[in-house]
């Protein structure tokens, strides 16, 4: 049972606020000595509060690797607001949690299943641990271009050719929004004894008002690591990790911890998400309950306007997609005969709006605690405009009606080494068309839908090389490699 009392409080900002107010003398790290001698610009722009509050683990101010005071007190408050047994703060991001967690799933050559439009965060931790990643592919939505969540079914498919894998990592809720069926998943996992754990950086708020998809730890998981300042009050890079029950072992998680964790903390970055932390308690119910009605009206409204469709909770209930979270809006805007990309480019420099992000088919908006009716208001006055006046835009038609018929999904390569392998080969550059037969030395993701086409140590057959000449010249968007034109690709 969370007590109430306790969740008053917020021990690691008190003590930073008790340091500043104490007037210290500051002979330690950093050297601007709580914001002494900034450069003009630099003041004026952060503010010397933020330079005063900034801080290194002093007496005090505990440790974050060995925390025994303040901030371990922080943490349990954490792990008793979220219903862990532990929790973790994290400056690296949400990156560093997902590395951490595998490599304390992973011995070098031990497997792990993981989606196929996996974060490169985790690619950067299958390399960290020499693991063997078993890709399980994503649904996609055709008509929108977006990856989905996993099925249970194909991770039953997977684990029966593989039993001996150490566990299976997915991205739940998707940057989308999209949530898969854990308990379906958390049921075939439990006939392998395999655990559980998820890449929650877009779900934190899920713990804090039932209107949203159930939570990974009240589904079963064995460890979450999510953003708080992805949809919370953290400062950007801070999150946090949470660890339940006994799928993990929790020693080698902390000492994974210490290995990628600076050892220079930002007691900014804590402070945020120890605010963060009571403020979702004391709070988030009724902040969230405003964040989803004015998502709602957001959505209702963008569905009147003409040439553009936002994905609904309705939709969901199919393979991949078993829920949504309302506070995400994906506006698919191809029947406008424009890209997501020039409609961003339109609101960034036409209207002075920011999405979160664009695709070929699709914006995407984030509504948060943070926004406002007024914020609601101008965007959906840009959208109408936009829409009206979409004749006056080069559209783009012929190639939105190319890139769809890309979206059949994608055959996963042959894995012929691992990723760590792959990595610390020599490797050189050719010319696309000359790779056929080759090993890819980096990833290659298209846009739409977001699921890479090879990975480092995968095979470059005769087909690949043919998909990926289509997708250069239809002009997706690229992610990964060096060379985004896709002229030339790094082989091994």
């Amino acid at each position: 049972m969370m007590r109430k009392e306790s969740q008053t409080r917020a021990p690691l900002l008190e003590a930073l606020t008790d340091y500043l107010e104490d007037g210290v003398v500051r002979f330690h790290m950093p050297g601007h000595k709580g914001g002494r001698n900034l450069d003009p610009q630099v003041a004026r722009l952060v503010g010397e509060q933020a330079f005063a509050l900034d801080i290194t683990g002093v007496e005090g101010m505990d440790d974050l690797h060995q925390p025994q005071g303040v901030l371990a007190r922080a943490q349990e408050l954490l792990a008793e607001a979220f219903g862990a047994d532990y929790s973790y703060f994290l400056i690296n991001g949400t990156s560093c949690g997902i590395q951490a967690l595998l490599l304390t799933l992973c011995n070098p050559g031990d497997k792990i299943i993981v989606p196929r439009n996996m974060h490169k965060s985790m690619i950067a931790g299958v390399i960290f641990s020499g693991a063997h990643p078993l890709f399980v592919a994503p649904e996609v939505d055709a008509s929108r271009g977006i990856a989905l969540g996993v099925t249970p079914g194909r991770i039953q498919q997977v684990l029966d050719q593989h039993p001996d894998a150490r566990g299976v990592l997915l991205i739940n809720p998707t940057y989308y929004g999209t949530s898969s069926d854990l308990e379906g998943i958390g049921a075939v996992l439990a006939a392998y004894n395999v655990p559980l754990v998820l890449d929650e950086a877009h779900g934190p708020h899920f713990y804090f008002h039932p209107g949203f998809p159930r939570p990974g730890l009240a589904a079963g998981a064995a460890a979450v690591a999510q953003g708080m300042h992805k949809l919370l009050g953290g400062l950007t890079q801070s999150s946090v990790l949470h660890l339940k029950g006994e799928g993990l072992e929790r020693e080698r998680l902390e000492a994974s911890l210490r290995l990628l964790q600076s050892t220079s903390a930002s007691y900014l970055l804590l402070a945020s998400l120890d605010g963060a932390r009571r403020q979702m308690v004391l709070h988030g119910r009724q902040l969230l309950e405003e964040t989803l009605a004015r998502a709602r009206w957001a959505r209702e409204e963008i569905n009147k306007i003409p040439g553009l469709s936002c994905l609904g909770k309705e939709e969901a209930g199919r393979p991949g997609f078993d829920d949504l979270d309302e506070t995400k809006l994906t506006v698919t805007v191809k029947d406008l005969g424009l890209t997501g990309q020039q409609v961003e480019l339109i609101l960034r420099y036409q209207y002075n709006i920011q999405v979160e992000l664009s695709d070929l088919f699709n914006i995407l908006l984030m509504v948060t605690i943070g926004t406002t009716d007024r914020d609601i208001e101008k965007l959906l006055f840009a959208l109408r405009d936009i829409s009206n006046r979409r004749r006056e835009f080069a559209g783009r038609g012929e190639l939105l009606r190319r890139a769809e018929g890309l979206l059949e999904e994608p055959l996963i390569p042959e894995l012929v080494l691992l990723p760590r392998e792959a990595f610390f080969r020599p490797s050189r550059v050719v010319a696309l068309e000359a790779a056929a037969g080759k090993i890819s030395a980096e990833v290659v993701t298209a846009y739409p839908p977001g699921i890479p086409i090879v990975c480092p140590g995968e095979g470059l057959t005769p087909e690949i090389i043919d998909y990926l000449i289509l997708i250069r010249e239809a002009g997706l968007r690229i992610s990964g490699p060096r060379d985004a034109s896709l002229q030339t690709i790094r082989v091994l």
